[in-house]
């Protein structure tokens, strides 16, 4: 153990392209974010688990009663991956910028984050990425990773599953965020998606194959700032999420806003839909205060979106 404590900080992240179609390996696209949290780990002398946080109430427990519970369940999920080398209590301090209602990766950046403290005090041979996405998939039943994959590398990423190749895009300045005011868990969504299309796994399957074609197209776009072709790719895998059933009237009401108020020239659904956000490419943003957006929803918000170059790293 080469030292007592150490200090994390993550960005949080957004899905591109590629929601649902990913957990079939088709490629997908994700971005860090410049919004950030920062988990500090400190060994202590006895055996009890101390976690505090700026989001939620404190939470005590010790190395021997050690149980995953909410809200800090992916926390206490990361401690009993590693329960095997931890010979001695913590002090975990996390301190969140980004919200965790709005669906900005918070789960998987503080997964992330508490991951690379402990590979970092405990000198562990582990893969982070692998290893948060075996905590998120015991969390939430299932899950790409592709948040994890954000927070840990930074930047803009298309990553394609079956081939596990990845690749650095182009940062661009030109995206926004509108939360619609309200997010359904993710393993809800996924669950309804399933439901939905259980008689019917060949339509699915078209879908998800549709889904993948249009990420080989948006990332050749986005790679070329063919903005005409990026907003087309971004309708189109709108008219896929309205197929799958996760965009609801509201979304589809403030996508069309977005269309006629803003004049974007791409909108899309970025996460697994029913709620979250939308991602907008281009439009008239000035002149839009806070009184019309939350005339759309009560907790409907604009979150301007600058991608992060930084992924995961430690502080001194």
């Amino acid at each position: 153990m080469a030292y007592d404590w150490v200090k994390v900080r993550v960005p949080g992240s957004v899905m591109l392209f590629g929601e649902h179609a990913v957990l079939a390996a088709e490629p997908a696209m994700v971005a860090a974010i410049e919004q950030y949290l920062s988990v500090r780990v400190e060994i202590r002398s006895d055996n009890l688990i101390d976690i505090r946080s700026n989001r939620f109430p404190p939470h005590q427990t010790t190395l021997k009663e050690l149980a995953i519970t909410k809200p800090y369940h992916f926390v206490l999920a990361c401690l009993a991956q590693h329960r095997k080398i931890l010979t001695q209590g913590l002090n975990i301090h996390i301190d969140s910028a980004i919200d965790p209602s709005l669906g900005l990766g918070s789960s998987a950046a503080v997964t992330v984050a508490l991951l690379k403290a402990l590979k970092h005090l405990y000198d562990l041979d582990i893969t982070i990425w692998t290893e948060a996405c075996a905590v998120i998939r015991q969390i939430q039943g299932s899950g790409s990773g592709m948040d994890a994959l954000a927070s840990l590398h930074g930047g803009a990423i298309y990553y394609n599953p079956k081939t596990q190749q990845t690749l650095d895009l182009t940062p661009r300045t030109d995206l926004h965020l509108l939360y619609c005011g309200y997010k359904t868990p993710t393993a809800t969504v996924l669950q309804q998606v399933q439901a939905t299309f259980r008689n019917t796994p060949e339509t699915l399957d078209s879908i998800y194959r549709a889904m993948g074609e249009i990420v080989l197209k948006a990332a050749d776009a986005w790679q070329k700032n063919d903005r005409n072709s990026l907003g087309q790719c971004m309708h189109r895998y709108q008219e896929l999420q309205k197929a799958l059933q996760v965009m609801d009237a509201h979304s589809e009401r403030l996508s069309n806003w977005l269309k006629e108020r803003i004049a974007v020239e791409g909108v899309k659904i970025s996460g697994a839909g029913l709620g979250d956000c939308l991602l907008a490419l281009g439009g008239e943003w000035a002149g839009i205060t806070e009184p019309e957006i939350r005339a759309l929803h009560p907790n409907a918000q604009y979150i301007p979106l600058t991608i992060s170059q930084t992924g995961a790293s430690l502080v001194e």
